[in-house]
């Protein structure tokens, strides 16, 4: 199905591929993601490559020049990827996806530019909120007690009802 899309659309088999891998698997670690979706580029790639030689629109130097960039990148990106954060790389999947989706919507080159420089401005502001809303520190990573949400229990003489767990001797 990936290759059918791909191929009808010529929307990068990443794109889509690595959304339905998040849906999916959600339990999967960035790098997994990522390792996953490289993996299953290959095949993808490669029975596009053939069609095109099958249907005779196959250009060796257009083919060459993006096999050199293409090479090194995958490998820096599959290194980068393994030893980052999975936030971090979750976050920077996010931006491309975001910037591929602008670009599908015909969005001129500077307003995609001031859109995704908008995003990287407001977004955490944003996520900062949520995070607080929903009882967590404003930052990953740091840490905080959360609070109960309802009122406290209380016993007899408005002392505050607390659960204590004795371990056994």
């Amino acid at each position: 199905m990936g290759g059918l899309v791909v191929g009808l659309t010529s929307v990068g088999s990443g794109s889509l591929i690595i959304i339905a891998l998040m849906g999916l698997y959600p339990r999967l670690r960035a790098s997994e993601l990522v390792g996953t979706d490289l993996l299953q580029a290959v095949p993808l790639v490669a029975s596009a490559a053939l069609g095109h030689i099958l249907f005779g629109d196959f250009k060796i130097g257009l083919t060459s020049s993006l096999l050199l960039g293409a090479v090194p990148g995958v490998w820096v990106g599959a290194q980068l990827s393994s030893r980052a954060p999975g936030g971090l790389v979750r976050r920077a999947l996010a931006f491309v996806l975001l910037a591929s989706a602008l670009k599908l919507l015909n969005l001129s080159t500077p307003a995609t530019g001031l859109t995704l420089l908008a995003v990287v401005c407001v977004a955490p502001v944003l996520w900062m909120a949520v995070r607080r809303r929903h009882g967590f520190p404003a930052l990953a990573g740091t840490t905080r007690r959360r609070r109960p949400r309802g009122p406290a229990r209380q016993g007899a003489g408005g002392l505050e009802l607390t659960q204590s767990v004795q371990p056994p001797t």
